[in-house]
């Protein structure tokens, strides 16, 4: 438990950092941890779930150099929230009280996301997008989004259960994955 907590927060800081260090992560690193994060968020239900995937979503997709860029990008954002939110329940949310305090307190929630999908960051950065898009259909709120993760996470346990091996990783693609999976230049 310890090690996962210590894992996010190091995650956190590394993403918060990102920025202004000079060792920089990899546009899909930065996905992949933005990912993770938001399998933490989800797993947990933290209460800026929703406003936290809105604006990861702004950033991967603004920060997206072409179509095939933001298409990887998407996959490993996936993997990074799958593998997470695997990880909480595989500790039965024992650690959900401390991530949920780390999870509300980001500074990416000081970002400003524009109609146009511009994403101003918390330390002033503005990332612009290729192409404009509307900022409001990027991410639509779902109720039933733990409910779902979860099923899909409890049946591929025990498929794999069955199998005799252990569920490595889970297909999670939430109703929004569609909507920016496939965007054209």
């Amino acid at each position: 438990m310890k090690k996962f907590l210590s894992g996010f927060t190091f995650l956190c800081c590394l993403l918060m950092t990102a920025n202004s260090s000079a060792k920089q992560v990899s546009y899909l690193e930065e996905v992949y941890g933005l990912g993770s994060v938001a399998g933490q968020g989800l797993a947990c239900r933290a209460a800026k779930y929703d406003q936290y995937e809105l604006l990861a979503r702004a950033i991967m997709i603004g920060k997206a150099r072409d179509a095939a860029e933001q298409k990887e990008a998407i996959l490993q954002y996936n993997t990074g929230k799958v593998e997470a939110f695997m990880a909480i329940e595989d500790e039965n949310f024992a650690s959900c009280d401390e991530i949920i305090d780390e999870f509300n307190r980001q500074k990416i929630f000081k970002s400003t996301l524009y109609s146009d999908g511009k994403i101003k960051l918390y330390d002033g950065t503005m990332i612009t997008p290729r192409k404009t898009y509307n900022a409001a259909k990027l991410y639509q709120k779902d109720p039933d989004a733990f409910t779902k993760a979860d099923a899909a996470y409890k049946k591929y346990v025990a498929e794999a259960e069955k199998n005799g091996k252990t569920a490595k990783k889970i297909p999670l693609y939430d109703s929004n994955y569609n909507k920016y999976a496939n965007q054209p230049d």
